[in-house]
């Protein structure tokens, strides 16, 4: 797993099989992580933007959720937590700088990770904030709480330098708990009640 290697992270077999798809299938260009509270769906989201960051200088990410202030209080401080515990003192020599006001985390080898607020506001319906992004690949925590439109809108922001990764596809990493709404009909059921049909289901 290239630089994951040289560090201490040992993914768990469903963690392992996420990470496969995201990073080496060119068919699988989103992919919904869920579990029970405390199952380490954050965590691999974070370590898989460290992952790209590293592997792919000069790339930039995304970090979203549905507030903010929900982003910098839980999902930045697990993406610390794992910095200083995997990949801080790796072999990679690369080191990062988080930019509070800018809202980005800078890294050494010229990526970056930006943090986004994908709250629907009245203000901007249309998410107008996003019109200018360009990224390689994003992590949105808390899928759940976000709207399909904020999905739709930054997957299609998703064209940055996508010539420096092995596969070259657009991929977005959702994590949460399929409820009552969106995810549950994109990723379980349809409106029908119908199931839909995993990658998981199909290997």
């Amino acid at each position: 797993m290239g630089a994951a290697n040289e560090t201490r992270i040992r993914f768990s077999a469903k963690q392992s099989f996420a990470f496969r798809l995201l990073e080496y299938s060119p068919e699988v260009t989103e992919i919904l992580y869920g579990g029970a509270a405390g199952g380490g769906k954050t965590w691999f989201g974070c370590n898989w933007q460290i992952y790209r960051r590293i592997n792919y200088p000069g790339t930039r990410g995304a970090i979203g959720r549905d507030e903010l202030k929900k982003l910098r209080r839980t999902t930045l401080k697990t993406f610390f937590d794992c910095w200083t515990t995997f990949w801080a003192d790796s072999t990679h020599a690369v080191t990062i700088r988080y930019n509070e006001q800018a809202g980005s985390i800078q890294f050494s080898n010229g990526s970056e990770i930006v943090l986004l607020d994908l709250h629907q506001y009245p203000s901007d319906p249309d998410f107008t904030s996003l019109g200018s992004l360009e990224i390689t690949d994003a992590f949105v925590d808390e899928a759940t709480e976000v709207t399909e439109k904020s999905v739709q809108i930054l997957t299609s922001r998703i064209r940055y330098r996508l010539d420096l990764l092995p596969v070259r596809e657009p991929k977005i990493l959702l994590a949460g708990n399929p409820a009552h709404n969106w995810v549950k009909f994109r990723f379980i059921k349809d409106r029908d009640g119908n199931p839909i049909e995993t990658e998981e289901e199909a290997s």
